[in-house]
Order: structure tokens, then C-alpha cells, then sequence
């Protein structure tokens, strides 16, 4: 389907098309076929929100629950999700019930969801358990049960309709490329896909980690069929190859890979590290933290590992990628 242009989007909302709005909002958020303007987005998204639209509601609760172009505001990032649930958007309904399930996956509220909203604890969240130690050096470490089967299925649900194929880093240009090393299939969960529950993830993150938020890159889903894989690469930016310059000048080196299994009904498919004789993987929901360099900070060639191909089953997994540096 061909998407409306900016101007038939302007002339939409302009007439009181919320739905136009919120389209137009996200557009100028992310700068998506005109000059980025966050705050006039933002603006409009808010204002559809206002209105009665779902999808501006969900929108406006993810913008809520980042700190991309403001303070982060948990409370009104659930008000707004409530909102959106109460004006039918299923994805918002199910993750509100899912957050307050909790991060062990209980019973779920029962009742309308302003009720669900308010048995909603975010500080059960932002508390996950200890991780057990795999390797030493470099530091690779498990946590199990790092998020319920719920959360999975609905990571799966969001980025299902997004896929495409996944690519690398392209060290003559520094920007990325498909390559036949590299198989499978990827969705970014950005601002339009993530929603609030992807920043909850990352708050969970953040909490084994230390890190902020905002030293993580963009979170993706990855999809293998039977076959895909990604071949031995470093998730670590090569500081010789000249095109990664300016990118680690910016951001600074990618020091941490964390991983969440999906899902575990496939065969095959581990995460091999073949310099150190480990294969891995987790069950439904576990997590997989390993650092990509040494304590010096400087890129650890141990690290070299590969997403073996799934003999048999689909494979999903998160991947977050976590940057030396935030992001300003």
C-alpha cells in the first residue's frame, strides 16, 4: 500500500483526522520523509491522544517511557497505555496485563484496565534476579527467567510483521549492509514498534548492567529459519577499519551484548563461542549477557561467536546492543 504523503497527512489532520495526526506525528519524530521536528511530533501525537485515538494513546505512552526528548515519566507513559487499552488497541491491552502479571508471570488483574494499571509494579521490574557466571574472561553471564513466556510472545507478535533481512556493519562505508554472512531476519523496535514494554525490558537491562538507557542501541528482534545463521563476527567495532571513526568518536565502543531467548521449542541454533569452547542456549525467556571487551576496554578477540543455524523449529531471539558512551 502506498503511504500518504506528508502533505495529504497535514491537510488530514488538519480536518481532525487523529489517526492522520498521530501518522503525521511519528513522521516528524523520526524524521521519516521530512526534516525531524521531535517536539511539533510529539505535539501531535499527544494531541490524537487527546482526542481519542488508540494509536496516538500508544504512542504517546512509549514517548513517555523513554528519555529520548524528555524526562521519562513511568506514571504517564501506563496512564497513557490504559488509555490506549480502553480505546481497543490490542497490543496495549496485552502489555498492560503482562506488566501486571509481573516479572515472574503470575495471574494477571482481572477487572477494566484503569484496575490493571493500578496493580502495576514497576519496582518488581526494575529488580531482576542475580545472573549466573558461564565465563570469567571474558564475562559471560545467564540469567534465567530474565522476563515471563508472556513478554516473548508478545516481542514475537510486534516484530513478526516487520521482519527483513538482517544485515552487518559495512566497514568501507561505516553504515550497514546484507551480506552473505548473515542470514536471518531482523525488526528494530523502535519508537512505532517497541512500545512501553520494550523500555521496561530495558530498564531491567539497565539494572543488571549499570548502564543507562540511553548507552543502548536501538533493540532488535532476530528470526532464524532452519539454516539461517550469523556467522563468527565481534559484535565489537574493529577501531582500525577508518569508516568506524566517527562512530566511536560519538558513541564509543559496543562493550556489552545482551541477549533474551524467545523461544526454545527449535533444535540447533545455539550462540557457539569457539574460542572458548562454549555453546548456549537458554530457555523461554533467559538471558544472555556477555561483555565484547577485556577490562581494559579494549575489544576482546575471545569474543568471537556465531548464531548456529536451527536444524529444525524457528528461532527468536532480543538482541541489545550496549554502546561505550550515551547517546546525547
Amino acid at each position: 500500500m502506498q503511504r500518504e504523503s506528508i502533505d495529504e497527512l497535514e491537510r488530514a489532520a488538519l480536518a481532525g483526522n487523529w489517526g492522520a495526526a498521530a501518522s503525521l506525528g511519528l513522521r516528524y519524530l523520526t524524521g521519516t520523509d521530512v526534516a525531524a521536528d521531535p517536539m511539533r511530533g510529539i505535539a501531535l501525537i499527544e494531541q490524537a491522544a487527546g482526542s481519542g485515538d488508540a494509536d496516538g494513546a500508544y504512542l504517546a505512552a512509549t514517548i513517555a517511557s523513554t528519555s529520548f526528548w524528555r524526562p521519562r515519566n513511568w506514571q504517564a507513559a501506563l496512564d497513557h497505555l490504559r488509555h490506549s487499552a480502553e480505546l481497543g488497541h490490542e497490543a496495549a491491552g496485552t502489555a498492560l496485563q503482562i506488566l501486571a502479571a509481573g516479572p515472574e508471570g503470575g495471574r494477571g488483574a482481572n477487572g477494566d484496565w484503569g484496575a490493571v494499571r493500578e496493580t502495576i509494579d514497576l519496582g518488581a521490574w526494575f529488580a531482576p534476579s542475580e545472573p549466573r557466571l558461564l565465563g570469567e574472561a571474558p564475562r559471560i553471564q545467564v540469567l534465567e527467567q530474565f522476563v515471563p513466556p508472556a513478554v516473548c510472545e508478545w516481542l514475537i507478535t510486534q516484530a513478526r510483521g516487520g521482519l527483513a533481512r538482517a544485515t552487518i556493519y559495512d566497514k568501507s562505508t561505516g553504515g550497514t549492509t546484507e551480506d552473505g554472512r548473515r542470514t536471518n531476519s531482523q525488526c528494530d523496535l523502535d519508537v512505532a514498534v517497541g512500545g512501553v514494554l520494550t523500555f521496561v525490558i530495558r530498564a531491567r537491562i539497565s539494572a543488571i548492567t549499570g548502564r543507562q538507557d540511553a548507552a543502548m542501541e536501538v533493540p532488535k528482534v532476530l528470526h532464524y529459519r532452519p539454516g539461517e545463521t550469523f556467522a563468527e563476527h565481534y559484535d565489537y567495532l574493529n577501531p582500525d577499519e577508518p569508516a568506524y571513526a566517527r562512530e566511536l568518536e560519538v558513541r564509543g565502543q559496543r562493550t556489552d551484548t545482551f541477549l533474551i531467548y524467545l523461544n526454545d521449542d527449535y533444535s540447533g541454533g545455539e550462540t557457539h563461542f569457539p574460542e572458548l569452547g562454549i555453546s548456549h542456549a537458554g530457555a523461554t525467556g533467559d538471558a544472555l549477557l556477555f561483555s565484547n571487551v577485556d577490562a581494559d576496554g579494549k575489544p576482546d578477540e575471545r569474543t568471537r561467536h556465531a548464531g548456529l543455524p536451527p536444524t529444525a523449529g524457528e528461532k527468536w531471539l532480543f538482541s541489545q546492543w550496549i554502546r561505550q558512551f550515551p547517546r546525547n
